[in-house]
């Protein structure tokens, strides 16, 4: 159980990370993630590509050859917005090559695998950009943007399109901004005696209401025992204390981690004490003891949790309580809710690049806006009728649509695809996970943080 559970630590870190997504690299250290002032993007900065693409196709009577788009990805839940897409451009299909999970190797090894059978693929997903970067797998984004007369008029985060770009060429973008939330059981709320808390409750709101709802001879817990806590809870905790710059411990320009710092480490030792000191957060060794009943949020047996998109539908589904959400708590600095850039990037080999363009411009439009709404994500497009749009999506009925609304820009974007090896560096997930859990020595990560970013300063000065 605890294997499974670290595991899906660093694959949700990675994964859908994107962590990630988002800052500037190589040469280009402008530490746009986290920004939340928004700006017309007009995709119009840049330089310019010899080989500029024709102006994308659009959809309309005329006739086209069928397109079979092959998209590499890590996630098979996306048919229905294929099937959008495919409603607009009938003449296109996306056909998903999925792999058994989110691995830069395996997706470059996949790629070269597909061209060597000359059956390229078209887009991937991907997560560090340096191995893509490196081998001219993608395709520069820049100019097909810049012909695109339907993003002329978007309105996006700020730095939102830049956060993918390195050496002056947007190699890929965030086709998915995900949100976390602390997941609330009102059910055991009411048990206990407690309310509902605001909004802009705090660290310590959170800390002393598990606290106050943990009944171990009941079999009830503060907290679900969930890897995510000791993960993403955990960094984002860190920023809103104004510890670490940006997410996953980085510092302001994304060039070092700051994880073995005495400040971090003090947030560290926090949210360890839930377990040693509180009880309220089982640790491994207790959670299994349980049985399993405290490591899933709909079982009912925990107060709070932290979930993303993945855990929203099926919670709706087979809850058994009353159940909502809560952005994550205020900090001694700001309040800060983590989210997951979603990278997508065409790739250099492709057949079809104006139609595999298509279905990245798609992500941006109102429909496929929505629909990401509508399965837990927040829409990238800031928009009036999209921000309206939360109230009327039948996955937040009767929920805390304030919450989700203020999600949106309150939080911090993981960073990752643009910083060197930063698949490497996911080791912090699985190591905090059996500190806070597991009963490790929070000390000992300092030697593999001093030698990663060693390693990560090399590489952005051309060194291996």
């Amino acid at each position: 159980m605890r294997g499974r559970q670290m595991k899906t630590a660093l694959l949700l870190g990675i994964v859908l990370v994107f962590s990630f997504m988002m800052s500037a690299c190589g040469g280009n250290n402008g530490g746009t993630a986290g920004k939340n002032d928004p700006k017309t993007e007009t995709g119009n900065t840049g330089t310019t590509n010899e080989n500029k693409p024709a102006e994308p196709m659009k959809s309309g009577t005329e006739e086209h050859e069928p397109v079979t788009l092959k998209l590499i990805t890590w996630n098979n839940t996306y048919q229905e917005l294929y099937d959008k897409f495919h409603a607009k451009y009938p003449w296109i299909t996306i056909e998903v090559d999925l792999i058994g999970g989110a691995d830069d190797n395996g997706i470059v090894e996949r790629i070269a695998a597909l061209e060597a059978a000359g059956t390229p693929a078209d887009l991937t997903w991907l997560m560090d950009l340096s191995p893509y970067t490196k081998g001219g797998l993608l395709e520069d984004l820049k100019p097909y943007m810049e012909k695109d007369e339907s993003l002329r008029n978007v309105k996006l985060p700020d730095g939102f399109f830049e956060s993918m770009e390195s050496g002056g060429k947007r190699f890929a973008i965030p086709f998915v901004d995900v949100p976390m939330w602390v997941l609330v059981n009102k059910d055991l709320l009411e048990k206990y005696g407690l309310e509902m808390p605001a909004n802009d409750w705090t660290y310590d709101d959170f800390r002393s209401m598990a606290k106050a709802a943990t009944d171990p001879a009941a079999g009830e817990y503060g907290l679900t025992y969930n890897p995510i806590f000791a993960g993403h809870f955990t960094t984002a905790m860190s920023v809103a204390n104004g510890n670490s710059p940006n997410l996953t411990y980085m510092n302001e320009d994304l060039t070092q981690s700051v994880l073995n710092s005495p400040a971090v480490l003090s947030d560290v030792k926090w949210m360890k004490e839930l377990v040693t000191k509180d009880g309220s957060l089982p640790s491994a060794k207790k959670a299994e003891e349980l049985g399993g009943s405290v490591n899933n949020f709909v079982n009912g047996k925990t107060l709070f949790d932290i979930g993303g998109d993945w855990v929203l539908e099926p919670l709706n589904k087979e809850a058994k309580f009353q159940w909502d959400v809560l952005p994550f708590p205020k900090g001694k600095v700001k309040q800060s809710t983590y989210h997951i850039y979603g990278p997508i990037g065409m790739l250099a080999g492709s057949k079809h690049k104006e139609a595999a363009y298509l279905w990245i411009s798609f992500q941006f439009e109102l429909e496929a806006q929505k629909w990401k709404i509508d399965h837990g994500a927040n829409a990238s497009v800031i928009n009036d009728e999209l921000s309206a749009y939360i109230d009327q999506s039948p996955l937040w009925q009767g929920k805390n649509t304030s919450a989700v609304k203020l999600t949106k820009d309150m939080g911090s974007i993981a960073p990752g695809a643009t910083i060197p090896a930063f698949s490497e560096y996911m080791w912090w997930q699985p190591w905090l996970t059996e500190v806070i859990l597991g009963g490790k020595d929070p000390n000992g990560i300092i030697p593999l943080v001093e030698a990663w970013n060693k390693k990560t300063l090399q590489l952005r000065n051309g060194g291996k």
